[in-house]
């Protein structure tokens, strides 16, 4: 997680305490608002009622590349209604984020509000409801789900109004894929190997492989295969020919 990423404890406390107002009206549930830099997911803040588990556990291990709730949110804007049935593959489900959670927590499923703004960010609102031991605030979630929508809303927009000197910083930043990286992304992702890539190219395999690895760090992710997933799910790979 990047040190300077909406990192200031005065500020995020402040959200957070708006947070837990807002949500008192409609259900008393564990809560996780998150926001995730779509092009480097290294930047992400998730501030909770839970913060142990998010800090120590899922920031630790970079579940936010492998969250079947996010990958989802990437691809919608309308809420996620989940539970452990949910999935993006065999190794990437939802019981591997749950797990640990689930002796003081008994997370099971629950409801996920999604907002993508003009900065390139990613933010969700979950909403952690034991459908089956709480079926009657599930159901006041899914009556009240425009304003809890709302709330989120409210909420990033309260964020992005706090930090507006680092957003202006941020937006210097360069987190965007050269050509180079963009063009062995791209032939990586047609299953081209790295041998063939070097020969297309006319560099060597240590080239290749080094370009790569820039790839992975830019997107925060533990190795190619997961970089490739992750740039096809962001919409981020473009043809080299520009086409």
């Amino acid at each position: 997680m990047s040190k300077s990423f909406y990192s200031d404890s005065d500020k995020n406390k402040y959200i957070k305490d708006s947070i837990e107002k807002n949500l008192k009206k409609y259900a008393d549930v564990n809560y996780a608002y998150a926001v995730m830099n779509k092009r480097n997911t290294d930047d992400i803040i998730v501030i909770s009622d839970i913060p142990d588990y998010f800090d120590n556990v899922y920031l630790k291990n970079r579940y936010q590349s492998i969250d079947p709730i996010i990958i989802n949110a990437l691809n919608r804007v309308s809420p996620v209604i989940w539970d452990e049935t949910l999935v993006v593959n065999a190794q990437w489900t939802i019981r591997k984020i749950t797990d640990s959670l689930r002796p003081d927590y008994n997370i099971v499923s629950g409801h996920t509000f999604v907002l993508h703004d003009q900065n390139n960010n990613l933010a969700v609102l979950s909403l952690y409801v034991n459908k089956y031991l709480m079926p009657e605030i599930d159901e006041n979630i899914k009556k009240h789900r425009n304003d809890l929508q709302g709330v989120l809303i409210d909420t990033h927009e309260m964020l992005l109004h706090l930090y507006q000197d680092e957003h202006t910083q941020i937006q210097r930043r360069d987190d965007t894929l050269s050509a180079r990286e963009n063009e062995i992304l791209y032939w990586s992702s047609t299953g081209k190997t790295y041998p063939e890539i070097a020969r297309m190219l006319d560099i060597t395999v240590s080239t290749v492989k080094f370009h790569m690895g820039k790839v992975v760090k830019k997107l925060g992710v533990n190795n190619a295969k997961h970089a490739i997933s992750l740039a096809i799910e962001l919409n981020i790979i473009s043809h080299p020919s520009g086409k």
